[in-house]
Parts: structure tokens; sequence; C-alpha cells
């Protein structure tokens, strides 16, 4: 039988495993994919690579507040971020981009694996710091599908 302090350290290491990706881990995703095509806007499609990274990125960087401070972010789903350039201005903003993505999500990791953190604890939003890391995993799985299926069709994998 499994202990409820064991239940608890299982969640967290389910949780740090869906947040660094799982078996589609981001940020190797985004490091693989080919500079020269990260602005490249597909037909039918409304962003590019470099949209999508900002996007998440930015919806990320939302959620890590709350976690780092829930008593006083209570925001956690302000209207989508779109950066107005679908191009980024350098090689380097496309990896600047990626390392503060991999920044945040390590921050959050930190918080998830620190056994004084209560995940379950519901804040004035209604929310749990679980709710958010779960959140981030959801919102960073389906947008790094984005990202792969324009990698895709522009020939990236």
């Amino acid at each position: 039988m499994i202990s409820n302090q064991d239940t608890e350290q299982l969640h967290r290491e389910h949780l740090v495993e869906l947040l660094r990706g799982g078996f589609a881990p981001v940020v190797i995703l985004l490091r693989e994919f080919h500079f020269d095509k990260t602005g490249i806007v597909l037909d039918g499609l409304p962003f590019s690579a470099w949209s999508l990274l900002e996007h998440m990125r930015h919806r990320q960087r939302v959620l890590l507040r709350f976690m780092e401070d829930p008593e006083n972010e209570q925001e956690v789903w302000p209207g989508a971020y779109w950066p107005d350039n679908p191009v980024p201005e350098s090689e380097q903003q496309w990896k600047e981009g990626i390392a503060r993505f991999e920044k945040d999500v390590s921050r959050m990791i930190a918080i998830v694996e620190d056994r004084e953190t209560d995940l379950h604890k519901v804040y004035g939003n209604g929310k749990t710091l679980s709710w958010a890391a779960m959140t981030t995993f959801h919102h960073n799985a389906y947008t790094i599908g984005q990202v792969k299926a324009i990698g895709r069709q522009l020939g990236v994998w």
C-alpha cells in the first residue's frame, strides 16, 4: 500500500516529467528547429514557429508568476499574447527566447519539487499550484505540437 507521502512525491515527479515535455521534450524540439525557418508562416496558418515560441513563453510566464506569488497573482488566463512580427530579429533572439523559456520551466520545476510547496492549496482565484503546472504542461504540449507540425511541413524533421 502506498502512503499519502509516497503518493504526493509521485505526483511531484509526474508533474516534473510533464513540465519537461514527457515524450516530446519541448526545449530539445525548439533547439532542433532550423533558425532559417522560424519566421515562415505557412498558408492557412496565422503564426510561425517564432510566434508560437513567444506565445508559449508568455503564457508559461504568466502561470509561473502565479506559482511564485499565488496570493497576489490572481490573473492566470489573460488574453493570448502574439508577437507583432512573426519573424525573429536574429538567431540570437530565437536562442534567447528558448533560453528564457527553459529558465522559466526550470523555476516552475523547482517550485513543484520543493516539498514545502503545497501543490493543492486553493487560492483566491480558485486555482492550485498543481493546476498551474498541469495547465502549463497542457498548453506547452499543444503548442509544441503545432511547432512540430510546421517543422514537418518545412522539412525540419
